[in-house]
């Protein structure tokens, strides 16, 4: 009788073990997702959408067809958040700002095609290495996407994607 007590009483202990070790495991893999910064602060000024997003990223080249709406609306508010002096695209209108972090992305509206990508994130690069920025690098896929990498006195990122019918959408992004 002691020896199958012995073993039953083994074998609840390897169970609570195990248990035991699976808690742990799972404890420090859901405290791995927080992350230790704390929470992030997310501030939006413009519109802002709450549509579904389709998977890849929106806005996509079938976007060039759909109508704009309230999309290409100046947002008064938002284009006082562009750092003092930086260039930008003639005809440029910022349509919304999104801090998220030290992160400010202004978002902003510009007449033109997905043929013209290239073209308005070339011209846009002129501007602002003119003004003492250095490109760092870039990025394209013609008709879909065009980006680039700057540094200087705000360092960030240039990116034109199509919008909507007439007008492509210019995302310049800041590390503040």
């Amino acid at each position: 009788m002691m020896f199958f007590g012995n073993a039953l009483t083994r074998g609840r202990c390897r169970m609570r073990l195990g248990g035991t070790v699976f808690g742990v495991f799972l404890a420090v893999t859901v405290a791995a997702c927080g992350g230790s910064a704390g929470p992030r602060l997310r501030t939006t000024v413009g519109p802002s959408t709450s549509e579904a997003v389709p998977s890849g990223s929106a806005p996509s080249a079938g976007a060039a067809s759909v109508a704009c709406g309230d999309e290409v609306r100046p947002h008064p508010v938002a284009a006082q958040r562009l750092p003092t002096g930086f260039p930008t695209v003639t005809g440029w209108a910022a349509t919304q700002a999104v801090t998220q972090g030290k992160t400010l992305a202004l978002r902003g509206a510009v007449r033109g095609s997905p043929d013209d990508i290239v073209h308005v994130r070339d011209e846009a690069l002129k501007k602002i290495t003119a003004s003492g920025y250095t490109k760092v690098g870039s990025d394209q896929e013609p008709g879909f996407e065009a980006d680039a990498d700057f540094s200087g006195p705000h360092p960030g990122n240039i990116n034109v994607k199509p919008l909507c019918r007439d007008y492509l959408v210019i995302t310049y992004t800041f590390e503040q």
